[in-house]
């Protein structure tokens, strides 16, 4: 079964490759419908640490709901006004452009790691400066995304 599926390009052919299960050794690969067994050098023996679950709105006194705290979606040192990536993935939509106002919460991007979106928000309010990604520019974690002035 495959847990992921990836479109990969040699030279000037594109390949649809699957891969399997990758805590078992060897791993399948299904390359254009044809299964290999391979090994993979450098993946960790153990699996990864469990994810804390993604901040919700939560009711406020006056009945409606109060946004998560910036702080807590996206990453961000707010000595440099630089928004980074919170996790590798790959920006899907960018809600706003240089010179536009943004108030703290407000959605500015979308990363999108492993079928999940993640929303990336402003951490307070400011003018966009510069954004330093494009729509389908794949990211590190903590690669930067934007600066807010």
């Amino acid at each position: 079964m495959a847990i992921a599926t990836f479109r990969i390009k040699v030279g000037q052919q594109w390949y649809t490759v699957e891969v399997g299960d990758l805590s078992t050794s060897p791993i399948q690969v299904t390359v254009e419908g044809e299964t290999f067994e391979v090994e993979v050098e450098g993946l960790p023996d153990a699996p990864p640490p469990p994810r804390r679950a993604r901040p919700r709105s939560r009711p406020s006194s006056d009945g409606g709901l109060t946004p998560p705290s910036p702080s807590t979606t996206s990453s961000v040192n707010l000595s440099d006004n630089i928004i980074r990536s919170p996790m590798p993935g790959k920006v899907i939509s960018i809600m706003v452009r240089p010179g536009d106002h943004v108030s703290a919460g407000d959605e500015v991007c979308v990363v999108e790691a492993m079928k999940m979106e993640q929303s990336i928000r402003a951490p307070r309010s400011g003018v966009v400066k510069t954004i330093h990604v494009q729509p389908m520019d794949s990211v590190s974690a903590n690669d930067p995304l934007m600066e807010i002035e």
